[in-house]
């Protein structure tokens, strides 16, 4: 039985979200989906910094890739040739795209019930077919040529998700069920199954029952690397891409540069730039105080663990997910958040494999170095726990070979914000100068591609009404004007740690 979340670890909780993230630290775990580094732009840097750009992204993981790709490539023909800088404060893509479980998944079957009572279902509906097409593009972008196929591995594979309670599969089933009625697209895609079934058809333990849904795995860091390298030689006269140059941070001054009045201040000198886009997800509020709490950074846990003979080979047909509803335990002030997801290498049989048990201290963190030692040891008992067979007569534990950490982030009212940033959030420029595409809340895959490409289209004046929802516009009305109903941090941790406020 969990334990009640108190107001004291609540407020705990929101301290930590208020808090600077502070910038990505220069030596972080060391993730299995980074080695090797890529062998040209891993490090990749200017002879000395440029002193001006049209446009700086800062962050190069999927959401800035995303960014740089749609200006260029969707920019009218007529229009005057600009340049793009992307400043990473450490390696190319090493943050959280290149820390991430590698599945390729939409959450909005799960979540259909919450995002329609919340935003209404023609929202919740737009935000489903939003997911779904950053998906097929994730998909398209990985087939996009030979050797993207053979770096990336993307491949289609079915998500057997296992439910331990009563309570958090009857909410799923629901929540399915109202997401088949209003994405009649997706009717007769997913499947539930009785925990007996699931055992016999999937070697799994689901106490509750199981689905059986669509989904996606691929090789996150190679594919966005490799779509830097694409970028980097078709357009290296307008494309500078500077690793280990970290924004410490931004002021804005027009008397003495009027087209480039934004100064990106760096330990490697000043940029100038005419517009900015914050493509840092988690580590947002470090360069944008005024959204700290708005946004803020979740520490999770990933690791690579060795198969068994006894387990087989499923790598190119299925990937795995455990929900519950989460719990605390108020002796160890440990929280679970209620999901785990993992995948299989399909050339090596190793099992990729994430989800989050830590220490109330060291959830809401920015800091990337370590892993917590509660952490370490409940992933290392995931894949016992999970399958029914693989793993007899090896005591609790599988073999780990590597555990890491990586930084994502969550918004209060858990969605994504898209757009322009109001000068009553960045305290400094104009209106339409800062623009961001963060805060993913743990489903990068089905979101990130698709709002990097709206901030690009927005700021080539392309309209995207027809595809970004609105409610993940990063409005003065959400984010200013009714801050404290939409972006009310506590409500938002309650959820996170599994609804026992």
């Amino acid at each position: 039985m969990a334990d009640r979340v108190s107001s004291s670890i609540l407020a705990e909780l929101e301290a930590q979200a208020l808090s600077d993230p502070q910038l990505p630290r220069a030596n972080p775990t060391v993730a299995t989906w980074q080695l090797p580094p890529h062998p040209t732009l891993s490090e990749i840097q200017s002879e000395s910094l440029l002193k001006t750009t049209d446009y700086a992204i800062i962050g190069s993981g999927v959401t800035g890739c995303s960014v740089a790709k749609t200006l260029f490539e969707q920019a009218p023909s007529s229009s005057h040739p600009f340049s793009v800088t992307v400043l990473e404060a450490r390696t190319l893509t090493s943050g959280a795209t290149g820390r991430n479980g590698g599945v390729l998944t939409s959450f909005v079957p799960g979540d259909y019930k919450l995002l329609s009572e919340r935003f209404g279902h023609e929202q919740a509906v737009k935000i489903a077919r939003y997911a779904n097409s950053t998906l097929e593009k994730m998909h398209a972008l990985g087939n996009s040529s030979d050797e993207l196929r053979r770096v990336s591995e993307v491949r289609r594979l079915q998500d057997v998700v296992c439910f331990e309670d009563k309570e958090s599969f009857e909410q799923a089933l629901e929540s399915y069920r109202l997401y088949e009625e209003h994405v009649p697209e997706e009717r007769g895609t997913i499947r539930k199954l009785t925990p007996q079934e699931a055992e016999k058809e999937y070697n799994v333990r689901a106490a509750a029952g199981a689905v059986v849904a669509p989904n996606g795995a691929f090789w996150p860091y190679r594919l966005i690397t490799n779509i830097w390298a694409q970028l980097h030689s078709e357009y290296h006269s307008r494309l500078s891409i500077e690793t280990k140059t970290p924004v410490t941070e931004i002021t804005y001054d027009a008397n003495t540069n009027k087209t480039h009045p934004y100064i990106l201040h760096t330990p490697r000198g000043e940029l100038r730039a005419a517009k900015v886009i914050h493509a840092t997800n988690g580590y947002t509020g470090h360069l944008v105080p005024e959204l700290r709490g708005k946004i803020f950074p979740v520490r999770g846990t990933m690791s690579t663990q060795k198969s068994t003979p006894e387990f087989g080979r499923h790598g190119h047909a299925l990937s795995w997910s455990i929900v519950n509803s989460g719990s605390y335990d108020s002796v160890s002030r440990t929280m679970e958040l209620g999901l785990y997801y993992g995948c299989q290498n399909p050339h090596t049989g190793d099992i990729f494999v994430g989800g989050e048990r830590a220490k109330v201290d060291e959830m809401l963190v920015g800091d990337d170095t370590q892993v917590g030692d509660s952490c370490a040891e409940n992933i290392s008992n995931v894949l016992p726990r999970l399958f029914t067979k693989g793993w007899e007569g090896e005591g609790t534990k599988s073999y780990v070979i590597r555990t890491w950490s990586g930084i994502m982030g969550f918004t209060a009212d858990r969605l994504p914000l898209v757009g322009s940033l109001p000068v009553g959030v960045t305290k400094r420029g104009v209106e339409g100068g800062e623009w961001i595409a963060a805060g993913f809340n743990g489903y990068g895959m089905p979101l990130c591609w698709s709002s990097g490409e709206a901030v690009a289209k927005m700021l080539l004046g392309i309209n995207v009404s027809g595809f970004l929802p609105e409610t993940f516009l990063a409005s003065r009305e959400r984010l200013v004007d009714d801050v404290e109903k939409r972006m009310a941090v506590v409500p938002a941790l309650q959820l996170l740690v599994g609804g026992h406020p």
